[in-house]
């Protein structure tokens, strides 16, 4: 066998012999990046149904906090939130657009004890339906501004 017929050979059987394992090993984050990337949209999707209700009531803008920071949170079902936390809503949702009740009413709650000057939204997609919708879970949580929230902790 020539030189060019070994290399030959040599590269075919690495792509036999690692490639495919190499890209079966790669292929759930790829999912992953997918998954996460939809989650985000639909953050979006809900940060301005949530925005746009608050403005309708003409109550004040509230900050948004990142742009899907409680999606870890969501998925693994631990609702632990640093101090700050005025209240939170979690549901599920094949229709994200559409806020819930719940949400609505959290959007134009008033303030009481605790002035709200920011929330956050965390979305995990949770399933598939057969027929093809997509299912979510989605979370809002409202929170003071984050000195009041620092100093709350020496307060409560």
């Amino acid at each position: 066998m020539s030189e060019h017929q070994l290399r030959k050979r040599g590269k075919a059987t690495f792509r036999r012999h690692c490639a495919w394992p190499l890209l079966l090993w790669l292929c759930p984050f790829c999912l992953l990046a997918g998954a996460t990337q939809q989650e985000d949209s639909v953050a979006d999707v809900v940060a301005a149904a949530f925005t746009k209700t608050r403005q309708e009531a003409h109550l004040s803008k509230l900050e948004r906090m990142d742009r899907n920071p409680f999606r870890e949170k969501v998925c693994k079902k631990d609702l632990r939130f640093p101090s700050g936390l005025i209240t939170d809503v979690l549901y599920e949702t094949s229709d994200p657009p559409q806020l819930p009740e719940s949400v609505q009413k959290l959007a134009v709650l008033p303030d009481t004890s605790k002035t709200a000057a920011r929330f956050g939204v965390g979305v995990c997609l949770l399933r598939t339906n057969p027929n093809g919708q997509t299912i979510y879970s989605v979370l809002i949580a409202t929170y003071e501004s984050r000195e009041t929230g620092f100093w709350r902790i020496f307060w409560d």
